[in-house]
């Protein structure tokens, strides 16, 4: 009932003035919505975060200036469209990608900027991360490189299954593709594409990994949230040595980085506070709550101040002092009636 009034209302009274020069946002038949009481009402309206939706945005505002400011240079919109294309893979290619972006109610435009906001991210930890020699040899020892697989992506198991089995008595995978593959992507490839570590799935990385020989097939469909897939092993990566891998090895150790929800904390905290931003609107005073020390206040001064105390001491201590020389001189006294 209370925001059927408020949507309702006339602009009255104190709001009148406000209401009659903001510009509008919106109107109905009933009314118009003003950009005052759009901003108010942003301010206001909590979501499940705690955050008002007003702090939300602005937070997500401030930190891509920030990041932009710091790192805007070394993320290129080159970089943007390759990750793009890495994303549109795993979901069947370009054209099936932006359809589900839009069904999600979202623009590709809009996720790019998200993409970017990611990899400024990553550069950030990247910049900030100091892997020692020790981290640096493990990671290249656990690491894995890139292979060449093909895959026929399905959306059954039975179907998988059925092409498993064709392909043990002799088809040709590339036919196969052309038949029944989803992944419009690498259908013109006859299913090929490169295995870059991290890039995939879980689920299809360790299936692809454990082809031990080119030319094996997984015997059995691997399951993701796209499908079933069947993969054949085309070329098995070749690992080069710790300085030809090195750069590859630290990508491994930076994506660990981004998992640690806490680090990246860190690092973006860090930014804010160089970027001495600063907040106007107390009502949006909790925006980057998350990202900045909260300011510190004076503590109530104790009844009587340190001075007073130390004052006091002093006071007491002279009465003390004069106390005791009046005493010594009356015993002095009392010492020379007794010698009479």
């Amino acid at each position: 009932m209370k925001k059927w009034l408020i949507a309702t209302m006339a602009c009255s009274g104190l709001l009148l003035a406000s209401c009659s020069s903001s510009p509008e946002v919106a109107s109905t038949e009933n009314g118009r919505i003003r950009q005052d009481e759009f901003y108010e009402r942003m301010k206001t309206e909590k979501t499940q975060t705690g955050q008002t939706f007003g702090e939300q945005v602005l937070q997500q505002m401030l930190l891509e200036d920030v990041l932009e400011n710091a790192y805007g240079d070394k993320v290129t919109e080159k970089d943007v469209d390759a990750e793009f294309e890495v994303e549109a893979e795993q979901y069947g290619g370009t054209e099936a990608f932006e359809e589900m972006i839009k069904a999600q109610g979202m623009s590709v435009e809009d996720l790019k900027q998200t993409i970017r906001t990611s990899l400024l991210v990553e550069t950030a930890v990247k910049e900030h991360a100091d892997f020692s020699d020790e981290e640096i040899q493990k990671a290249y020892d656990d690491y894995t490189a890139g292979s060449r697989v093909a895959h026929i992506l399905v959306e059954d198991e039975a179907t998988a299954k059925d092409i498993i089995k064709q392909l043990n008595d002799g088809a040709d995978f590339g036919e196969l593709v052309k038949e029944y593959s989803t992944d419009t992507a690498t259908v013109p490839d006859n299913g090929e594409m490169d295995l870059v570590p991290g890039k995939t799935v879980p689920e299809f990385e360790e299936a692809a990994n454990a082809l031990e020989n080119e030319g094996d097939i997984t015997q059995e469909p691997v399951k993701s949230d796209y499908g079933y897939h069947v993969i054949k092993l085309i070329k098995a990566g070749e690992k080069g040595s710790l300085e030809d891998e090195r750069d590859n090895v630290i990508d491994t150790l930076v994506e660990e980085k981004m998992a640690d929800q806490n680090y990246i904390l860190e690092v973006i905290s860090k930014l804010v506070e160089d970027a001495n931003v600063q907040i106007a609107d107390d009502d949006l005073k909790g925006a980057m709550s998350a990202y900045m020390k909260p300011e510190e206040t004076e503590a109530p001064a104790e009844d009587g101040t340190t001075e007073d105390k130390d004052a006091a001491d002093t006071e007491d201590k002279d009465t003390s002092d004069t106390e005791d020389k009046n005493s010594d001189e009356s015993k002095e006294d009392s010492t020379e009636e007794d010698a009479e």
